[in-house]
C-alpha cells in the first residue's frame, strides 16, 4: 500500500495517518456495522449460543440508538466522580502487591500489573478478587472474538470459546442474582438501580455488559502498565526523569499510551458514501483504523518513534473516539497513573534482565509475554 489510506482488501480500507483515525472515529457516517445488534433479535433468542446472546448487547458493536440507551447506563457508573473516589482503594492494591514482592528480582506482570487489574475490578464489581484467575481464564478465550479481521478459528477453537462464554454468562448471572437480594456500594448492584427516564437495563444486558467490561477491565491495564514500564527501562533516561519529577507522570502516562499502544485497530463501516484521506469511500465497506500507527504519525508527533514523557499536547488514540471512546479509560489510567507513581518511588533502581522479550501473537491486543526485572 502506497498511501496512508488504501485498500487492504477488496471490501476493507485501512487507515494510517492520525487525522484521518480521528475523523473517522467522530463521524456519524461511519458505525460498527453491528451483525449482532438488537435488529437481530427474535423470538429464536433463547435459542442462540451464550456469547451470540452477550454480542446482542455489547456496545463496541451497537450503532444508536441501543449504543446510546446502553452507554448511558454505563458512563454513569463510570462517570469521573465515581471514578475519583476510587484512587484510595487502588492506591492500597499497589502497595499491597508491591509489599508483596519480595526479593531482588520479580515476573512484574504475574507478580503486578495482572493482579492489580484484576483484583480492581474485582472490588469495583463487588465479586470475589480469589475468583480472578477463573474469569482470566474464560475473558481471554471470548476476547480472541473481539479481532474478528485477523483471527481464524477451529472448531475446537471454537468449542472452547462458546464453553467459557456459558461458563462465565452463568457466573455473572448468579452474581448478578446475589445482588439483587442484597444490593452493595458496587457496580453491579449500581446498575441493577439506576434508572435513565424510568428505563433500566435488562438483567441480560446487564450481564452482556459486565462480560465484555472485564475483557477489557483484565487486558488493557494489565498491557498499558506492562508495555509502559518495558518502554521506560528500555529508555533510562526517561526513568530516570520521572523519578526526578513525580508531577511528570500523568503525562508520561498518555506517552507511553501513544508510544505503545495496548490496542493496535479498531474497526468501523461506512454508513454513507464518505471521502477521507482523498479517497472515496463507498457505503457499506469496513474500515480498519490502525490506533498504533496513528500514534506514531510523523505529521502529528515530532520525531514520533521516540519516548518524551515531557511532550506536550498527546492525545493517544488508543482508547478509541467519538461515541465508542472506552468508557473504563479514566479508570485504567488511574491504576496506571498509581502503579507508575509507585514504581519511580519505591524502585528506583530497577531494571530489564537483559534477555529477549516477547510480545504475544495478536494483531489486536499488543501485551508482553512475560517482563523480568531487578528491583535492587
Amino acid at each position: 500500500m502506497n498511501s496512508p489510506t488504501g485498500f487492504l482488501s477488496e471490501n476493507i480500507w485501512i487507515l494510517t495517518r492520525y487525522d484521518h483515525i480521528s475523523s473517522v472515529l467522530i463521524n456519524k457516517k461511519f458505525g460498527r456495522g453491528n451483525r449482532f445488534g438488537k435488529g437481530k433479535i427474535t423470538a429464536n433468542y433463547a435459542k442462540l449460543n451464550s456469547l451470540t446472546q452477550m454480542r446482542q448487547h455489547w456496545v463496541n458493536f451497537l450503532d444508536p440508538p441501543e449504543h446510546t440507551r446502553i452507554r448511558s447506563f454505563i458512563n454513569k457508573v463510570f462517570s469521573p466522580k465515581m471514578v475519583n473516589e476510587l484512587k484510595p482503594g487502588i492506591d492500597s492494591i499497589v502497595t499491597y502487591l508491591m509489599d508483596r514482592i519480595n526479593g531482588n528480582e520479580a515476573e512484574f506482570i504475574s507478580e503486578f500489573s495482572y493482579p492489580l487489574a484484576a483484583i480492581t475490578i474485582a472490588e469495583f464489581y463487588g465479586i470475589p478478587k480469589e475468583d480472578r484467575d477463573i474469569l482470566d481464564k474464560w475473558a481471554m478465550q471470548i476476547v480472541k472474538t473481539l479481532d474478528v479481521v485477523t483471527n481464524q478459528f477451529t472448531q475446537d477453537d471454537l468449542k472452547n470459546i462458546y464453553r467459557c462464554a456459558d461458563e462465565i454468562k452463568d457466573y455473572f448471572r448468579k452474581q448478578v442474582e446475589e445482588k439483587e437480594r442484597n444490593p452493595k456500594d458496587d457496580m453491579i448492584s449500581r446498575l441493577l438501580t439506576i434508572e435513565n427516564n424510568g428505563d433500566r437495563l435488562t438483567k441480560e444486558e446487564i450481564i452482556a455488559s459486565l462480560v465484555l467490561m472485564i475483557m477489557d477491565a483484565h487486558e488493557a491495564p494489565k498491557n498499558m502498565i506492562s508495555n509502559g514500564l518495558y518502554a521506560l527501562l528500555k529508555n533510562p533516561e526517561q526513568f530516570e526523569k520521572l523519578k526526578n519529577d513525580p508531577s511528570l507522570t500523568e503525562g508520561a502516562v498518555d506517552e507511553l499510551l501513544r508510544y505503545d499502544s495496548p490496542a493496535q485497530f479498531t474497526g468501523r463501516r461506512t454508513h454513507e458514501d464518505e471521502t477521507v484521506g482523498g479517497k472515496e469511500i463507498k457505503k457499506g465497506l469496513q474500515i480498519i483504523c490502525m490506533l498504533g500507527a496513528g500514534n506514531r504519525d510523523p505529521l502529528k508527533f515530532s520525531e514520533p518513534d521516540r519516548l518524551d514523557i515531557e511532550r506536550k499536547n498527546v492525545i493517544p488514540l488508543s482508547f478509541g473516539g467519538g461515541i465508542h471512546f472506552c468508557a473504563g479509560a479514566g479508570f485504567a489510567k488511574l491504576e496506571a497513573l498509581s502503579a507508575f507513581e509507585n514504581i519511580a518511588k519505591n524502585f528506583p533502581d530497577i531494571k530489564l534482565k537483559d534477555k529477549e522479550y516477547h510480545f504475544h501473537d495478536s494483531l489486536h491486543s499488543r501485551g508482553l509475554e512475560s517482563l523480568e526485572v531487578y528491583l535492587k
